[in-house]
């Protein structure tokens, strides 16, 4: 069994003036641990989300959203987890005629992660690419191999006065986070439901129900330090039926409000 869940793949094969990329590829980490390999061809690795430990010959390096390693074909490589947080990495197979790439690891700012993020959305999860596909495809492997136009345009946008829209996640977040409906949050981000759903669990693991039930969860139990009542906890997190949050709260963390909130109160006397 595989030691990572392949959520995008891609059997490429473009050639361009030498240069051959394989294979793109969307990974979700699910084992601890990849064991040190090799392979014939240069890989590049660039981590979206999650945390771990990239392990380069006798080098473990640190590695989380933003951190990109170029990988030279025969460089034996591995990665361990670090805390629960399982990465979600893009990595590309690719080729090229003349020198081969060093060794290299840098970290990307975070508006060239957006851009790569809305880029990668207009890439197909299924099926050969037609076409029209290539021009997004080639342009996210534009950004990831020609480091010094991603590190001048992530310097140059906040000199022009304008600031750069939030990353997707932050966006959605803020949205949730006032009294909309899920349909009016997807709207307000600019995508249809099930379109942001899709690629909010790709990107970050998370389904937009999901991130609500988390924004949720954090309020409920912040209003269960502050009250008494779970009726006043309950409208204090937005739900205006005391019986249907009880039985909520109960699926989110195994525990009614009331005795989460006596092993906290102890947890604190503690």
């Amino acid at each position: 069994m595989l030691a990572w869940s392949p959520i995008l793949i891609q059997q490429i094969e473009i050639h361009a003036l030498g240069f051959v990329l394989r294979k793109l590829q969307l990974n979700r980490h699910r084992e601890a641990e990849v064991a040190l390999h090799r392979h014939p061809y240069s890989q590049l690795i660039l981590y979206l989300a999650g945390e771990g430990r990239q392990r380069i010959g006798t080098r473990s390096l640190e590695a989380r959203a933003g951190d990109l390693f170029l990988i030279p074909a025969g460089t034996a490589h591995g990665f361990s987890v670090v805390g629960t947080s399982r990465p979600l990495c893009l990595v590309l197979d690719y080729a090229t005629p003349h020198r081969p790439p060093r060794l290299a690891h840098r970290r990307l700012p975070q508006d060239a992660l957006n851009d790569l993020h809305a880029l990668l959305a207009r890439v197909p999860t299924k099926g050969r690419p037609t076409l029209s596909d290539y021009p997004a495809i080639i342009a996210v492997v534009a950004r990831l191999l020609e480091p010094r136009k991603v590190a001048t345009e992530g310097a140059r946008r906040p000199s022009q006065g304008s600031a750069s829209p939030p990353p997707l996640f932050e966006q959605v977040r803020t949205q949730l986070r006032s009294a909309h409906s899920l349909a009016e949050v997807a709207r307000a981000s600019g995508y249809a439901r099930d379109a942001l759903t899709r690629r909010l669990k790709r990107e970050h693991g998370l389904s937009l129900r999901g991130m609500r039930d988390q924004l949720r969860l954090e309020a409920a139990q912040q209003a269960l330090r502050e009250v008494n009542e779970v009726s006043l906890a309950a409208a204090r997190s937005g739900f205006d039926d005391p019986n249907y949050f009880a039985r909520w709260f109960r699926r989110q963390t195994g525990q009614t409000p009331s005795a989460w909130r006596r092993a906290t109160l102890r947890s604190r006397r503690a």
